[in-house]
């Protein structure tokens, strides 16, 4: 009995990665079509060729304030549905760059990608690390 319950929580364990890696795979998927051109590492840290802050930028704003898996990804939901410049994490961004055009996601899909940006290991671009210390100094 207890070999054949040790068994039964070692699948279900092993289902439930595996759901939680084809997420993050779709929310990696999610992210590259509708966020990386913008927010990706192409262009590093040259705020002349940027249209927007690169999202490990976006990552590390947000992470402060929104330890846990669940509120990040639902304060990134929500900024996806509103952008609302006054409720914004990043308003050097929103001065740089003015507020995000809207993505035509749903609310399933924004989620899905805000759980790759949260577990997602992000590249960070070229540059990011000097920039990130000019504007905030060093950590």
């Amino acid at each position: 009995m207890k070999k054949f319950l040790f068994i039964t929580i070692l699948s279900l364990l092993s289902i439930s990665n595996v759901s939680a890696s084809s997420e993050n795979i779709k929310g990696q998927q999610l992210y590259i079509k509708h966020c990386d051109s913008c927010h990706g590492v192409k262009h590093g840290m040259d705020m002349s060729k940027r249209v927007a802050p690169p999202v490990f930028a976006v990552k590390m704003h947000y992470i402060g304030t929104y330890a846990d898996k669940d509120s990040f990804v639902m304060a990134i939901a929500d900024w996806l549905e509103t952008r609302d410049a006054n409720n914004s994490m990043m308003r050097g961004a929103v001065r740089r760059f003015g507020v995000m055009p809207e993505v035509k996601v749903s609310r399933d899909e924004a989620e899905k990608i805000a759980a790759y940006i949260y577990q997602g290991k992000l590249e960070s671009p070229e540059g990011f690390q000097q920039h990130f210390e000019q504007m905030h100094g060093k950590q």
